[in-house]
């Protein structure tokens, strides 16, 4: 039988996959790290990493290489309505039980440096990564899966366990028949710019037209006005208008946010505009036979509240600890692997609810604005909803019902 045996496979090298790999690789299993790309590589996100991120980043020892481009801080987030309501909630105003913040800021920080710091932490912790690698077939054998890789010459790959970290699009959760229908059909296009007026130590979030665009300065002030630009809008309303012209039609649609009228007569596109489509997806399941599936591999329901990377990194988290726990015993079948869904659900469970209700407000403009006038005259709400979206408050501190009846009656 061809092709070296390893106890994990990880398909997808972005910060899911890495940091799977690497916790994995820690613990002494022997780990094959792939990706079809090359790194570094640019990649369409909204590059913000909320507060509970960081911790995460530390426990992975990539903290170092990052500060080496210092990354961005941000103190919390602006809320545009579409009426021309602002929102403005700050991380540092959540305390812990002893008085002092939980956290200060979060971080945005680009893809191409992230990435690849995270795919150097997996590579230090033993894991043998693999470039330019792009599946063809996978198929599951007796004791194994067996993972075939595009081009006569290459390889393939055998493993006791695959983890699916291969994003919204998985090809590993295709291929299985987990992948289902989503209800939202969103495309986002991401670009870096500079030369926008106003910007500060906060990131942004404008929303008009049943579009939004996020809005993450990527330099401390000092150092330039580099922003991540990422505007979301329905397929099915937008996707023909993009088609051939999507720098064109990204720069019509940011004048097209009240709270950007006088900020962009300086403003030009600096790197290539990245588009990305399907943003909403759902699985049958999170796990399987020798299977795990974390990241945006596991489903993704909408960017407006930044929760991707964090949800990568903590589902990493969570899939290595079942999983290797599994290959210690020898079982990794689908039963003993289902420990992850039990716990990735009740982790993500109360996130998903929030952001179904924000969408709710991004959906229907009268929404949006009675949000934004309640949290602009109750700084503690918006505060309160800013730290959930961050992560480090828990989502039942926005979906308690006196919090609800507050949003409702102002």
């Amino acid at each position: 039988m061809t092709g070296r045996l390893y106890d994990a496979a990880v398909v997808g090298a972005g910060p899911a996959g890495s940091s799977t790999a690497t916790y994995l690789a820690r613990a002494g299993w022997r780990v094959a790290l792939v990706d079809r790309a090359a790194f570094p590589r640019d990649k369409p996100c909204a590059e913000y990493l909320s507060p509970a991120a960081e911790p995460l980043l530390r426990d992975l020892g990539v903290m170092d290489a990052l500060a080496a481009h210092p990354p961005s801080r941000l103190l919390g987030f602006r809320i545009y309505a579409p009426g021309g309501g602002v929102i403005q909630g700050d991380f540092a105003a959540t305390k812990g039980s002893d008085g002092t913040a939980l956290f200060a800021s979060g971080l945005a920080v680009p893809r191409s440096r992230l990435d690849l710091a995270l795919l150097e932490a997996a590579a230090g912790a033993g894991a043998d990564v693999r470039e330019r690698w792009s599946l063809a077939a996978l198929a599951l054998e007796e004791d194994c899966y067996r993972l075939q890789p595009a081009g006569p010459a290459s390889e393939p790959i055998r493993a006791q366990l695959v983890v699916a970290a291969d994003g919204v699009h998985s090809v590993v959760a295709r291929r299985l028949g987990l992948a289902r229908p989503a209800a939202l059909h969103k495309v986002a296009l991401v670009a870096h710019m500079r030369g926008i007026g106003g910007l500060g130590d906060y990131g942004e979030m404008h929303v008009a037209n049943r579009r939004y665009v996020g809005l993450a300065p990527l330099e401390p002030r000092v150092r330039g006005d580099l922003c991540n630009v990422a505007l979301v809008v329905d397929e099915a309303r937008d996707g023909r208008k993009i088609a051939g012209r999507a720098e064109a039609f990204l720069l019509e649609s940011l004048a097209t946010f009240p709270g950007l009228r006088g900020r962009l007569a300086d403003a030009a596109i600096v790197r290539k505009t990245l588009a990305t489509s399907g943003l909403c997806t759902h699985v049958r399941r999170l796990s399987g036979e020798r299977l795990l599936l974390v990241g945006d591999a596991a489903g993704y329901y909408d960017p407006f509240t930044g929760e991707g990377i964090f949800r990568a990194l903590r589902s990493a988290q969570l899939a290595a600890r079942v999983g290797g726990a599994a290959l210690a015993t020898g079982d990794v079948g689908a039963l003993v692997l289902a420990r992850y869904d039990r716990a990735y659900r009740a982790e993500f469970r109360g996130k998903r609810a929030v952001e179904w209700l924000i969408q709710s407000g991004v959906r229907v403009p009268l929404v949006m604005d009675r949000f934004a006038s309640v949290l602009a005259r109750h700084k503690g709400l918006a505060d309160t909803v800013v730290a959930v979206t961050g992560d480090f408050l828990p989502p039942s501190a926005v979906l308690r019902p006196g919090f609800l009846l507050r949003l409702a009656l102002g």
